[in-house]
């Protein structure tokens, strides 16, 4: 992504059934700790972008949400139109993150040490990194709002 040889290749498409492959793909993942996918983007829904870069995107999402949420958790992928753009969240009921490591979390200079999952699972960091360049591809925005011990809610831009 950084050397420059990954191309931008936006395209109207729906959201729906790409979220649903990747819910496809966790599910396993999720059986595992209990975990419900649920995919509420309504299938009508069409918008303009590069199938591969969102497709990563939403499965680094998901997979993080699975690695931090509990035994028995919910993680929901929505999407909803705001203005002249597609808004779509990935919200789970996990362990929530610090204010001060939702500042450097999309940020490639800062060295960030990934948190162990609720089962002991590793991570990298390098995903989330990932998937703001891809969003800034894009011209969009990716951003976190969370509470510790409660939620996290994984949200970013495409446009409409």
């Amino acid at each position: 992504s950084q050397k420059g040889s990954i191309i931008y290749n936006p395209e109207l498409s729906h959201l729906y059934p790409l979220a649903q492959s990747n819910i496809d793909l966790f599910k396993q993942s999720a059986d595992k700790k209990n975990i419900s996918l649920k995919n509420n983007i309504d299938p009508n829904l069409k918008c303009l972008f590069d199938y591969n870069m969102i497709n990563t995107i939403v499965r680094n999402l998901i997979n993080n949400a699975i690695k931090y949420t509990y035994q028995n958790g919910e993680i929901i992928i929505s999407a909803n139109e705001k203005n002249e753009c597609i808004e779509i969240s990935v919200i789970d009921n996990g362990i929530g993150i610090t204010q001060s490591a939702i500042d450097s979390l999309f940020e490639i200079d800062i060295k960030t040490f990934s948190k162990e999952g609720t089962n002991g699972e590793k991570g990298s960091g390098f995903g989330l990194i990932l998937c703001k360049e891809f969003i800034d591809k894009h011209n969009g925005k990716i951003w976190v709002e969370s509470e510790i011990g409660k939620s996290s809610k994984f949200k970013f831009t495409i446009p409409k």
